[in-house]
């Protein structure tokens, strides 16, 4: 076994070593190529990056410092601070983490993919002691980088049956279901699904209103407000 293979298989966390390996140059050439130094083609700099992207590769400024250094920090992401539920979250959050030692980092998505992939960048970079992200719509690449630091996510909001993923949360679309139920039990024919946002845990509530109006024959379209 090659000491790179040992090195990430202990740590779980993508190595500047693995980079090199994949993209088949120096360790040096491919931190210098990852640091936009001048001196490296052209054809490196590119093949060193492709390397990076496809195995997720976060740059770590604290790889000089004692193996048995730890962060207590961790990232909270949420979609916005004017919603009082995340509000709650991250109160909670506060009060959970702190007791225990750690810190907890927020940053606000306000539900666009790309600005959660830089944030996520931007922690990862400084090794925290865990994650905790709203839900599991993310871009391919965010997905390879929470995967490939082997840094311990908790998932908010919502579940999956998906193997060695940890979430805290509900079926959205099962709770659509519920309340449209309760509401066509108390003999409601014509029920109005009335949103904003259009974040995917509010299609999926939609899903299962519809859900619910189609087993009782009851769904009309044109009871649908949904507005982003």
């Amino acid at each position: 076994m090659e000491p790179t293979e040992r090195k990430r298989r202990h740590s779980g966390r993508t190595t500047l070593s693995d980079v090199a390996l994949a993209a088949e140059v120096s360790p040096i050439t491919a931190s210098r190529a990852l640091r936009g130094e001048r001196g490296v083609a052209a054809e490196l700099v590119e093949r060193v990056k492709r390397a990076a992207d496809q195995l997720g590769y976060v740059p770590d400024p604290a790889a000089r410092a004692l193996a048995s250094q730890r962060s207590t920090q961790v990232p909270v992401l949420v979609p916005l601070l004017s919603n009082a539920l995340f509000v709650d979250v991250l109160e909670a959050v506060h009060r959970t983490l702190l007791p225990h030692g750690y810190q907890p980092m927020i940053g606000v998505t306000h539900y666009e993919p790309q600005e959660e992939e830089q944030l996520l960048r931007s922690y990862l970079a400084h090794r925290p002691a865990g994650l905790l992200l709203t839900g599991f719509d993310r871009t391919e690449a965010a997905r390879q980088m929470v995967a490939a630091s082997g840094v311990p996510c908790v998932y908010l909001m919502e579940l999956t049956q998906a193997p060695n993923v940890y979430c805290v949360g509900f079926s959205q679309t099962d709770a659509g279901h519920a309340i449209t139920e309760h509401l066509v039990q108390r003999g409601r024919q014509r029920i109005a699904f009335v949103a904003a946002q259009l974040d995917p845990r509010t299609l999926q509530r939609a899903e299962g209103y519809r859900r619910c109006l189609r087993e009782h024959g009851l769904y009309d379209a044109r009871l649908e407000l949904l507005s982003p």
